[in-house]
């Protein structure tokens, strides 16, 4: 198979050392720090702002009502399209990287250019809305709204630019028998990164409940939103510039190319038949591309139009949401044909996109209605610190098994390691369910522990996640294209997860209880991390 000759090329690669195996992985640290930071603090905090400043003339009760009812759905229309642009711009950067010779090497140009695209993306947003403030406008899509959505289609091209190239690093220069240690290091990363994306912004003190209740300026709130974009822009800008300084590609150009094709066919049909690598032209990526952009802003537009033609239907979060998730659909098929994702070929590679896929859409699945439950099932006082709490023991036990499990994936074998994540993770599942019914006066208790059992579940499958998928890529002539489509299956259930979860909830209040709902959500987690261990045996390449 193809995968068995990128394999061959992997081990003959020269072991890196400890420090070579921790360069690959600083960017990732960066790029999570990025994300967590923008869109788990940063942005939501910045809308409720340029909201605050938008909202009709009135009492300060009434703007903070009028801002609250209108944060959801502007939210919304924000971040869906970058998800689109990550779909397509990931693996078409990847393709880009994988053509591109010269003396820095074929993945360093992208990194330090889109870094560079990406800061300027960073400063838009942090610094042109408030020029375009119409204040008591009334409007939710205000020209402040539409600048910032401008700024974040630019740093959501540019930063993908830089992390399709990256991606392809740890096959391109990892041999097989250390890519279970480098996979723990990029978990370590995952973690790290996102930590601090989450903590650091905090501390410069923009606080949208003391906003809306007129106890801190516009002017003192705004500051603290442009610190947190310069701290988010420098972090990135480090982890750029020390891994182009720290890691060294191997020389490439395009000669070599044959000779991988070459490679990949004797491995699919024997060294009697040398069949080539198929990869597809740029017109045949390009057209599938327009294509695809063509059917996306239909499905976009078709469906706003629908929903403001007064057949019944209203533009709220929750519609949108299913708006979303048919755009993603849609971006995510033809991105995968533009960039000849073929699972007949590659079979081993299509079910480690399966597995992806699964897990993550149990994962998000929890993740985005855990604050949900701490309020409404388990009655937490204090439902967001209760969250933290959860967050912060996961985040423990998710490091100690990362730093075991990757190394062990490399003595032991991956699957091993993915049949032990996902059973832990389903433990959880099974408690979420359970609690409620069996210790209802002990349920935070009973959720702290499962919560230690997925950091445990959690931290072993990413420490093991990258390792994976560089064991089965197809060919080493596109190993970042590849990584791109691997990256699609990350981005995918992140609009599956909010509608599907949703669906549950209403399907719970429907039949009369509202903790029901929780409990099929949490059954369908469970049933999303066991599905997502079984994949793992049909792949026949990796032990």
């Amino acid at each position: 198979m193809a995968m068995e000759a990128a394999a061959t090329d992997a081990r003959a690669l020269p072991r890196r050392s400890l420090g070579g195996l921790i360069a690959i992985s600083i960017f990732w640290f960066a790029l999570n720090f990025h994300w967590q930071a923008l869109l788990g603090l940063v942005i939501p905090g910045q809308v409720y702002g340029l909201l605050f400043r938008e909202a009709p003339v009135g009492t300060l009760a009434a703007q903070a009502s009028w801002v609250n009812d209108h944060v959801p759905l502007t939210l919304a229309l924000i971040e869906v399209p970058g998800l689109i642009i990550a779909l397509l711009a990931n693996p078409f950067f990847g393709l880009l990287s994988d053509r591109t010779p010269g003396a820095l090497g074929r993945r360093r140009p992208y990194i330090l250019a889109g870094t560079v695209v990406n800061v300027v993306g960073l400063a838009v947003m942090a610094l042109a809305p408030t020029a375009f403030i119409v204040g008591g406008s009334g409007n939710a899509l205000a020209p402040s709204v539409l600048v910032l959505l401008a700024g974040l289609l630019l740093t959501q091209l540019a930063n993908n630019a830089a992390a399709a190239p990256f991606h392809a690093l740890l096959p391109d220069l990892v041999p097989q028998e250390q890519r279970g240690r480098a996979s723990g290091f990029m978990g370590l990363a995952q973690l790290l990164g996102t930590i601090g994306g989450a903590l650091v912004p905090a501390l410069f003190g923009f606080n949208s409940a003391a906003l809306l209740k007129g106890a801190q300026t516009f002017a003192a709130y705004n500051t603290g939103i442009v610190r947190s974009y310069a701290v988010v822009a420098g972090v990135i800008v480090a982890m750029a510039a020390l891994t182009a300084f720290t890691v060294r590609e191997r020389p490439w150009s395009p000669a070599t190319r044959a000779g991988s094709a070459d490679r990949a066919g004797e491995g699919e049909r024997g060294s009697a038949e040398r069949i080539p690598e198929v990869t597809p032209t740029a017109g045949h990526t390009w057209r599938d591309l327009i294509v695809t952009l063509v059917a996306v802003v239909v499905v976009v537009v078709g469906g706003l139009a629908l929903l403001q033609a007064r057949l019944g239907l209203s533009l709220t979060a929750d519609s949108l949401n299913v708006v979303q998730l048919i755009a993603v659909v849609v971006a995510a098929i033809g991105a995968m044909r533009a960039f000849d994702f073929r699972p007949r070929r590659h079979p081993d590679f299509s079910w480690v996109l399966a597995t992806r896929l699964l897990v993550m859409m149990g994962i998000y699945i929890v993740y985005g209605f855990l604050l949900l439950y701490m309020q409404n099932v388990a009655n937490a006082a204090n439902p967001e610190a209760a969250t933290s709490t959860f967050l912060i023991i996961l985040t423990i036990t998710a490091a100690i098994s990362t730093a075991f499990a990757g190394w062990a994936s490399d003595r032991l074998g991956r699957k091993r390691m993915v049949y032990l994540s996902g059973s832990f993770m389903a433990v959880v599942g099974g408690a979420f369910v359970l609690a409620p019914y069996i210790l209802p006066g002990g349920i935070l208790n009973v959720i702290f522990v499962a919560g230690a059992f997925f950091g445990l579940g959690y931290g072993a499958y990413i420490a093991v996640d990258w390792a994976l998928v560089a064991d089965v890529l197809p060919s080493e002539e596109t190993f970042a294209r590849d990584m791109g489509v691997w990256n699609i299956v990350f981005t995918i259930p992140q609009a599956l997860a909010v509608v599907f979860g949703a669906w549950l909830l209403a399907l719970g209040l429907a039949l009369g209880s509202r903790g029901l709902g929780y409990t099929f959500l949490f059954i369908s987690f469970a049933i999303f991390c066991v599905l997502g261990t079984v994949t793992v045996r049909y792949i026949k390449g990796v032990k």
